[in-house]
């Protein structure tokens, strides 16, 4: 029987995590305990969250530090789950010191999109990040999802900007305990606890026993006391009252964008790059003839100056191109212009196909 250390691990911890995503580890999890096997592609299409959680490079001192796939402490026992993705909150709070104290950066804006995780080393993360507002702006950018320890982390931040088809929320935090003691017998496998006689707790959540009554109200504690944590961080963070949080925050639900920003959960709605424009990172300027072309296709005209690089990159003459822009639609419906008498059939075809977009 494989995975059992990491299947103990995984009932022994309380989650922050959606619902269905924790459901599709937990099957995912016990296939690989019984033996089965999967390539890393296979994995990734099971599980997802698969990209690498790596800090990418700032831009005009803006560093942006990924929460991307499922949050763990040190990932180490996610690995083969999440097919080598995911975030460490060591890691990330690593990354985030350093942009903390790097006079280059001036602001921080962390890119979101998972799940959730676990609960270890999150709330750590969560006060830091909390801890350091006011040295300079730090962003939450919602891009696609923030989902129960993302939202924890998330909502620490200065403000928090949603993707227009993003979603967030999912406060609260639940255990799972998987009974396994059929499945072994199944497998004509019969373990035996064996515990030292001060130690009458040690191994009672094990997941080769049914969980016992006061087993459950022990984990039941844990899981409460997790939440208490997660809710209160979230208020602090919101810089709103516990009652608002547990009234207004969803009690374990998602929102989109335009509610979320409804109920106070989130500060504004726009995408990445409006965010990244708004702190002052300039976005590459859409080439004249890919503009043109995508004005042409949305019934628009472009600028004059413009359609001359579309003429240039179609192949007409830069005299036609010129003339164009200098005597307008005339200069290229005449037959007896210099420009045009040089065209060859198909370019001249083309250019009756142009001029007939222009609305000739």
């Amino acid at each position: 029987m494989q995975y059992l250390r990491i299947l103990a691990a995984f009932a022994g911890q309380p989650w922050a995590m959606q619902p269905e995503k924790l459901e599709v580890i937990s099957s995912f999890l016990m296939f690989k305990a019984r033996g089965g096997t999967l390539t890393t592609d296979e994995i990734q299409a099971r599980i997802g969250d698969a990209g690498k959680s790596e800090r990418t490079e700032p831009q005009s001192g803006i560093a942006i530090l990924p929460v991307h796939g499922v949050i763990s402490q040190r990932m180490a026992m996610m690995q083969d789950v999440s097919g080598g993705g995911g975030t460490s909150t060591e890691a990330l709070s690593q990354q985030f010191r350093a942009a903390v104290s790097d006079e280059s950066v001036k602001a921080i804006v962390f890119s979101h999109d998972s799940p959730g995780g676990g609960t270890y080393g999150v709330d750590e993360l969560a006060t830091e990040i909390r801890n350091a507002r006011g040295i300079k702006p730090i962003i939450a950018q919602v891009d696609s999802l923030s989902a129960s320890a993302s939202y924890y982390l998330a909502s620490q931040a200065d403000e928090i900007v949603v993707t227009p088809g993003g979603e967030a929320g999912s406060i609260g935090v639940y255990s799972v305990h998987e009974d396994i003691s059929k499945l072994l017998e199944k497998e004509g496998v019969k373990p035996t606890l064996i515990r030292a006689k001060h130690g009458v707790y040690k191994a009672e959540t094990a997941n080769i026993n049914p969980l016992s009554e006061e087993a459950h109200d022990f984990l039941q504690q844990r899981v409460d006391l997790a939440e208490e944590a997660f809710i209160n961080a979230v208020a602090a963070g919101r810089r709103v009252s516990v009652s608002t949080v547990l009234s207004s925050f969803g009690k374990g639900r998602i929102f989109g964008a335009q509610e979320l920003v409804k109920r106070g959960m989130a500060d504004r709605v726009g995408t990445m790059q409006e965010t990244l424009q708004r702190l002052g990172v300039s976005t590459p300027k859409i080439g004249a003839s890919a503009n043109s072309r995508r004005m042409f296709a949305s019934g628009e005209t472009p600028p004059l100056s413009q359609i001359e690089d579309v003429l240039r990159e179609a192949g007409f003459p830069n005299a036609l191109a010129t003339a164009f822009v200098s005597r307008g639609k005339g200069a290229l419906q005449s037959d007896s212009g210099p420009e045009t008498r040089t065209l060859s059939p198909g370019a001249k075809a083309s250019l009756d196909q142009f001029l007939s977009r222009l609305g000739k």
